[in-house]
């Protein structure tokens, strides 16, 4: 994908998105999921089962949406928005990463959700919540500054 730049237009983002996914296979979306089951492998078992069913089908989900959405988003981005873009582009390794990375993209910068469903149950029986106007995360402080993670991209606010 193009780089993108400060205040580009959020319609051409999600145009370049689109055509990003468009050749994505569905071999691609099982090769993804394949890769999801492996990297929770150490998930303690009672958390594993649903959080790996709920991430895969959020994903899945938003993969459609964004393939077929004829959404027309108002506004622009803004020059940490597109410099936080243009890294998650360049940090991925693989084919299935850069997915993951497309669909983090659309989720944050677009539709401006979380990139974990609130309600998503964590290890310790937290979830993320909203409060009818910011959503918040009880576990991104322990991952935002894990740089393999993409918790420093997403919208949710941490918890104490």
């Amino acid at each position: 994908m193009q780089k993108v730049y400060n205040k580009m237009p959020l319609n051409t983002l999600n145009e370049l998105l689109k055509e990003e996914v468009k050749d994505i296979s569905l071999d691609e979306l099982h090769d993804l999921s394949v890769h999801f089951n492996e990297e929770t492998k150490y998930l303690p078992r009672e958390y594993k089962k649903d959080y790996t069913e709920s991430v895969i089908k959020v994903i899945v989900s938003r993969f459609a949406t964004l393939k077929s959405s004829r959404v027309k988003y108002e506004g622009k981005l803004s020059e940490k928005d597109a410099k936080n873009i243009n890294e998650l582009l360049e940090k991925s390794n693989d084919r299935i990463e850069y997915i993951l990375n497309i669909i983090a993209i659309y989720t944050t910068y677009l539709r401006k959700r979380p990139i974990h469903l609130p309600g998503t149950v964590f290890p310790g029986l937290v979830t993320i919540y909203s409060d009818g106007k910011d959503y918040y995360c009880p576990v991104k402080k322990f991952h935002v500054d894990n740089p393999n993670a993409i918790c420093r991209y997403c919208i949710s606010k941490t918890t104490d």
